[in-house]
């Protein structure tokens, strides 16, 4: 009984450890080497997914009333629309 205690505490000890870890890693923003004048500033993405809508006059309606200068609703394969804003405007 003592063993399956210890073992479960060790397996949530390294859990806890590897998921500390894992985190600060999937947060980490690459970085390119390229240097010198063929160096070109990475374009930020501004645009962000709203939400989905059956409709287009809803997509529409959510956009217009939305606190962002450009927004788009952009047709799914399934028929529906997605809203996406411009961060930037």
């Amino acid at each position: 009984m003592r063993t399956r205690a210890l073992l479960a505490g060790a397996a949530l000890g390294a859990a806890l450890v590897t998921g500390g870890t894992a985190v600060a890693t999937a947060q980490a923003v690459p970085v390119s080497t390229v240097t010198g004048p063929a160096a070109v500033a990475p374009i930020a993405q501004t645009w962000i997914y709203v939400g989905t809508y059956r409709y287009h006059q809803d997509c529409y309606n959510d956009g217009v009333n939305s606190a962002y200068a450009d927004w788009e609703c952009r047709p799914t394969s399934s028929g529906k629309y997605q809203l996406w804003v411009d961060n930037a405007s």
